[in-house]
């Protein structure tokens, strides 16, 4: 797999967080020096500080959001090239497809999303800042309440920051490899508005049949589009138990971990209990799957699948035990 153009934009990214951070610093360091000079103390500064200092504070904390996605972006780049340098030959080009999807997904760009929030509300507390310098005497009704509207000016783009940081990193981490975030996120809640209660077959995909490559397997009883997290909410956390303790064990019991666990290294990823598998567990192998399993061991669809395809993984991306029953 070459990811040689890949680097080669995540370093113009790098490059382009870095001018935006030195800049994030570098405005609210000239505006605070010509602010505080001999001359305009008197006409700027005396009367407008609140907003020059509350505007200048969001933009070093725009710098800060900046300088953490290139650093973001530096780490993603080196894990990239080690990949490409140590992995396996058998595992590399799993390995980087699934860097490359983390690296480009939606949750990797919130800090300069966050970054670029509060650049945008430093630089409105500097416009609200020489607006109130320039107020027009013949607005009688702003001038009277020019203290009033003063404050609420002052609160507003720091609280609308705030506001829109959370909401952001919901919608950036909920919808991460969605290709449209925001209208994914309109889409849930007009669902959500027009219905009371959720049915329990919604959002089911796929379900157990027998399989034709081994025993019983997954199949997908609806088109699943490509990048669908097909088994939510699957919220079981993984136990994690040493391969070695399960030696001892009768074999009808071991070969459950041999059979549904991953095994990475020396342990073996389990559900909390062998009572609640899910689907999750039934994928069967392939050479040529359908699905993959992102860092978390949540199974995602590679490519378009249409109802009555049976959902495969390759084993060998995510575990390290030994494969039975393959679909070539």
């Amino acid at each position: 797999m070459d990811v040689k153009q890949y680097l080669e934009y995540l370093d113009k990214e790098m490059t382009i967080m870095g001018i935006l951070s030195a800049v994030s610093v570098a405005a609210p360091a000239g505006i605070l020096n010509a602010s505080l000079s001999k001359d305009a103390r008197a006409l700027l500064w005396n009367p407008e500080h609140f907003f020059i200092v509350m505007g200048s504070v969001l933009c070093v904390v725009a710098a800060l959001f900046f300088y953490k996605e290139r650093s973001l972006l530096a780490w993603y780049y080196g894990q990239i090239c080690l990949t490409e340098a140590v992995a396996n030959k058998k595992s590399v080009a799993a390995e980087l497809r699934e860097w490359l999807r983390d690296a480009d997904s939606w949750e990797t760009w919130l800090p300069y999303c966050w970054g670029f929030t509060f650049l945008v509300a430093g630089f409105a507390e500097y416009l609200f800042a020489f607006f109130f310098l320039l107020t027009p005497s013949h607005w009688p009704w702003l001038v009277a309440h020019l203290h009033t509207i003063k404050i609420l000016a002052f609160l507003v783009c720091p609280i609308l920051a705030s506001v829109a940081a959370p909401l952001q990193w919901y919608v950036r981490t909920r919808y991460k490899f969605s290709d449209d975030a925001w209208a994914d996120l309109g889409s849930d809640v007009l669902k959500g508005l027009q219905k009371s209660g959720k049915l329990p077959h919604e959002g089911v995909y796929a379900r157990l049949m027998p399989s034709r490559i081994h025993g019983v397997g997954v199949v997908a009883i609806a088109n699943i589009p490509k990048g669908t997290y097909v088994f939510g909410p699957d919220d079981d956390s993984l136990v994690s138990v040493r391969a070695s303790a399960t030696k001892s064990l009768p074999p009808d019991l071991r070969r459950l971990y041999e059979d549904f666990c991953i095994l990475k290294g020396d342990d073996y990823e389990c559900p909390s209990s062998f009572n609640r598998l899910t689907p999750t567990w039934f994928l069967n192998n392939s050479k040529d799957p359908n699905m993959a399993a992102d860092s978390s061991f949540r199974f995602y669809a590679i490519r378009d699948i249409e109802a009555g395809e049976e959902l495969t993984a390759e084993y060998a991306t995510y575990s390290d035990g030994q494969v039975e029953g393959t679909e070539n």
